[in-house]
């Protein structure tokens, strides 16, 4: 294991604080739902929760 030293530590460091500011920079953009989306999540909403699949159910189909 690599031995942890100061100069480590802000070079990892940097990289952490460049990845959050791309994060950040997309958070920051605004965008917009094409149609297809939009028609999907509206089916979605209007269809009734008796109709969804327990989760418990589906943990047991994969078990």
């Amino acid at each position: 294991m690599e031995a942890t030293t100061l100069s480590k530590l802000d070079k990892d460091i940097q990289e952490i604080k460049a990845v959050l500011h791309r994060v950040m920079h997309v958070l920051e953009e605004d965008f917009e739902l094409n149609d297809a989306v939009k028609e999907e999540l509206a089916t979605a909403r209007a269809e009734p929760l008796s109709e969804y699949i327990d989760h418990k159910e589906v943990l047991k189909e994969f078990r």
